[in-house]
Order: structure tokens, then C-alpha cells, then sequence
């Protein structure tokens, strides 16, 4: 290789020489099995240190793009074919939601620590800037102690609205902090939605398939699911909810993740997100639009919500911080548009307000500066997770499988050859101490029966590694 430009040293100077790297892998100027410069060559070539050279050579054999071979070297891998994608999800009709058995199964596992993962939403701690978060909290609590011994107002403090309002601005959103209601996580503002805009027998459309989350809160309120077909790339299909959405009345409201949902990963386009918008407003159908990942995103600029194109206050904007920041804290919040005082109404009946003290901790760090800065590590780590996860289903999984490729969230989608059944592979992986999410939790149709969630905050453990090659043995016999 020839002597190259230095790079830009932007704090992470390893992943800028890795990808620059991973570049020439995949444009071909490396050839699959050609050796590598040596460490000390490539700190020449590239006027880095050993240590950084070394760093970007593990971070290439992490992402599976180069191999060490003993006492020779670091050598491109050979290419795998990357696998196929799942076609978008068929329609149904709207039901009453009836949770299928295996979800009862799932939450029986979902909290045994003795299980390897896989399939839950456990983030690993060390993600998140935990011991600065505390500090913040302590500090608060000390200077402000008639913080703990009073009641907060429902709508949540001032702080933290303010910052919420102050970054929505930076994402096309522009609302003042009193539009604001603060909530204990994502799922109390989606739910304090659904409540101030449907009752009791009315259909919500929504993807599939879609969190379980979404179709247990549609149950408890005696409500209609109609799940949308949904594309692993672009989300919920606009065509199939226009046709579900023209008679008057059909549809109370549409819940909607444009933004890595969970658990096919899909990212709406701006177009897609503009026109649903503007097709629900003219249709009367408030839209609630779950956002909880839009800062989760792995390349290019952060996706704006659909709330960014929504003039007449018909979105409810939905978001937390416990997928970004501070899992432990159930921070979350809603800015419900011209349903403000509805929403406020029904906070007002179940939770009452949301503790102040995180509320003001989160705040501070937001306003410090400190939360892009995490930010831009967390996408880091998981969009690495992400490659790992999707190289070791690639490598591990039998013939026809097909993967979801997400450009950021939590979760990648897979779906097995048809005749593998995931609720079997639930049951047999757990009795060898491993948890799995299998397709069917994740919609009231019965289809998915042939799908699995996987999740990307883990640990990547070698025992992480080796239990998912063995669900793919499994999924293989």
C-alpha cells in the first residue's frame, strides 16, 4: 500500500483509520484473503501511533472485515454474501387484541438473569454515562432537598421541558416548553395518547409487526388492533393505510414508529413521513408517533419526526430518555399537539406527575453539553454491536434466511426458512439457558411464526457469541 494522507484527528482517531480501511476491503483494493501492512507499516503509512494502528486492526476484527492469523499477520476475510431481506408484512383485519400464549411464556423468562438475552431489551449499563448521571442526581438532591418532599406538577418541571423544547427545535420541531407534558418513560406517553384520543371499541392502526407493548395497551382499553403491512426498510405502508383509513371512522388513530422501529428496524422516508401526516390530518385521525430511538441513528443526520411536517397539532410526539441515557430513571415525555389538555386530564387520573428529581438531573446534562457527546458514543458501540450481531446470524443461520438491515435502533429482524418454528426455538433455547423473542409476541395476526428479535445493547460476550451460533445450529437441524 501506498503512503497515505494523515488523518484527521477528530478524538477517534482508530474508527477514521478503520473505516478508511474497511473502504478499501469493500471498494476491492483489498483482495479477500491479501495480508495487511503490519502494525508498525500502518502506523508509517498513516503517521498514527502502534497502539491506534492496533486498535483500528481489533475494531476491523470485531466487524469480522479482516482476520488474524498467528505469526503471519492480519489478512482481509473472504466475503460472505450478505443475506436477503424479509418482504413487507401482509394485511389483516382489525380485531380485538388476544395476546397469543407464548407472550405469557416470554415475560416469564424475560427477567431470569440465569438466561443469555438474545431477545430482550436489556441494555448493558455500561452504555450509559451512569456514575455522572448519579452525581447530577446527588448534587440536586442536596442543594434542592425540598425536592423530595414535595409533589411536582403533572405537566413535569421547567428545566427539563425547556431543554426537550430547545433541542425538538434543532429537529424541525418547534413547540414551546409548556407544550410539553413529562412522563414516567415512552410507554406512559404512548399510553396517555391512545387514552386522550380513543375509547372503548374504537381501531387504532398501527405496524406488523409492532412492539407487544402497543398491542397490550390496545387490549387493556377494550380497543381494535389493525395491524398495516410494514416493508423491513421504509415502514408502515402508506397505500395499505390509505385504503384502511377512507371511510370515515374506520381508524380512531394511527400509532406510528417512523424511526428504527421496533422490532423490524425500518426507517420511513421524509416523503413517507410527510404524506402520512398530511393524509391523517386531512382525515381527522390524530397520529401517535413514537420516537423513542430518532437518537439512535448509525450514518448521516439525525432523522426528523413526522412532527416536524405537522402544522395543525394533530401528532402527539412520544419520546424518552431510557433507551438514550438513563434506562433507571423512566424518564420520558409527550408533546400532544391540540390534545394537551386531554392528555393532561389523564395523567392527571392515573400517574399524577413524574418524580422531580431525575427530571432535573436529566436536565442538567442535556444542558451541559454532555448528552451529544454521549450520543455520538452510543451510536458508536451500537452500530458496532449491530455489525457483530448480523455477521454471527449470517454465518450461524441456515440457508433462506433473511435478515432486516436497520440503519439504527435496538433490534434486527430475522426471519428463518418457514419450516423453523420460533416459538419451538424459544422453548428449546431456553432449556439451554438462552432467551430468545420469537416473531409471534410481536403481533395479533398469529403469522411470524418462522421470526426472531434480536437485540444490540448486549454485551458481546464470547458466551453471546456462542449462544447465537448455537440458536442457529438449532434453527439448522
Amino acid at each position: 500500500m501506498r503512503r497515505m494522507q494523515p488523518l484527521a484527528d477528530d478524538g477517534h482517531l482508530y474508527e477514521a483509520l478503520a473505516t478508511r480501511l474497511a473502504e478499501a476491503i469493500g471498494a476491492g483494493r483489498v483482495k479477500a484473503g491479501e495480508r495487511l501492512p503490519s502494525v508498525r507499516t500502518l502506523s508509517s503509512q498513516y503517521k498514527v501511533s502502534i497502539s491506534t494502528a492496533v486498535q483500528a486492526y481489533r475494531h476491523l476484527e470485531n466487524l469480522r472485515l479482516i482476520e488474524a492469523r498467528p505469526k503471519s499477520g492480519y489478512f482481509a476475510s473472504h466475503a460472505r454474501p450478505a443475506l436477503p431481506e424479509p418482504q413487507q408484512s401482509k394485511p389483516s383485519p382489525a380485531r380485538f387484541v388476544v395476546a397469543h400464549p407464548i407472550v405469557i411464556e416470554y415475560y416469564a423468562a424475560i427477567n431470569d438473569r440465569a438466561l443469555v438475552p438474545l431477545g430482550s431489551l436489556q441494555s448493558d449499563p455500561r452504555l450509559f454515562p451512569s456514575g455522572k448521571l448519579a452525581q447530577l442526581l446527588g448534587s440536586h438532591a442536596r442543594r434542592h432537598p425540598d425536592h423530595v418532599g414535595r409533589y411536582a406538577p403533572p405537566i413535569g418541571e421547567e428545566p427539563l421541558r425547556r431543554s426537550i423544547a430547545r433541542r425538538a427545535l434543532e429537529n424541525g420541531c418547534s413547540f414551546d416548553p409548556g407544550d410539553i407534558v413529562v412522563t414516567a418513560g415512552c410507554v406512559e406517553a404512548l399510553n396517555l395518547g391512545l387514552r386522550a384520543v380513543a375509547k372503548a371499541g374504537d381501531t387504532i392502526a398501527l405496524e406488523s409487526p409492532v412492539y407487544f407493548v402497543m398491542l397490550q395497551m390496545i387490549e387493556s382499553l377494550g380497543m381494535k388492533a389493525l395491524e398495516i403491512p410494514t416493508h423491513p426498510r421504509t415502514g408502515i405502508s402508506l397505500e395499505a393505510l390509505d385504503l384502511a383509513t377512507q371511510k370515515r371512522g374506520a381508524v380512531r388513530a394511527v400509532m406510528v414508529t417512523p424511526s428504527f422501529t421496533n422490532p423490524l428496524g425500518s426507517l420511513m422516508p421524509d416523503a413517507n413521513r410527510q404524506a402520512l401526516v398530511t393524509m391523517c390530518e386531512a382525515r381527522g385521525i390524530p397520529v401517535i408517533e413514537d420516537d423513542v430511538y430518532g437518537d439512535i441513528w448509525f450514518s448521516g443526520s439525525r432523522p426528523l419526526p413526522a412532527k416536524a411536517w405537522d402544522r395543525g397539532g394533530n401528532v402527539l410526539l412520544c419520546s424518552s430518555f431510557s433507551k438514550s441515557l438513563a434506562p433507571g430513571f423512566r424518564v420520558g415525555w409527550i408533546a400532544p399537539g391540540k390534545y394537551r389538555e386531554q392528555v393532561l386530564a389523564v395523567k392527571r387520573s392515573l400517574s399524577i406527575f413524574t418524580a422531580p428529581l431525575p427530571q432535573h438531573a436529566i436536565a442538567e446534562f442535556l444542558d451541559s453539553g454532555g448528552y451529544d457527546h454521549h450520543l455520538r458514543r452510543l451510536r458508536r458501540e451500537l452500530h458496532e454491536r449491530s455489525q457483530r450481531i448480523t455477521a454471527l446470524v449470517a454465518e450461524s443461520f441456515p440457508e433462506g434466511t433473511k435478515l432486516a438491515q436497520p440503519a439504527g435502533g435496538y433490534v434486527l429482524w430475522v426471519e428463518m426458512p418457514p419450516k423453523v418454528s420460533a416459538i419451538d426455538l424459544f422453548r428449546r433455547a431456553r432449556s439451554e439457558g438462552i432467551l430468545l423473542a420469537p416473531g409471534p409476541v410481536f403481533t395479533n395476526t398469529g403469522r411470524f411464526r418462522n421470526a426472531l428479535r434480536f437485540a444490540f445493547p448486549l454485551d458481546i460476550t464470547p458466551k453471546v457469541e456462542q449462544a447465537i451460533r448455537r440458536v442457529g445450529a438449532m434453527a439448522g437441524e
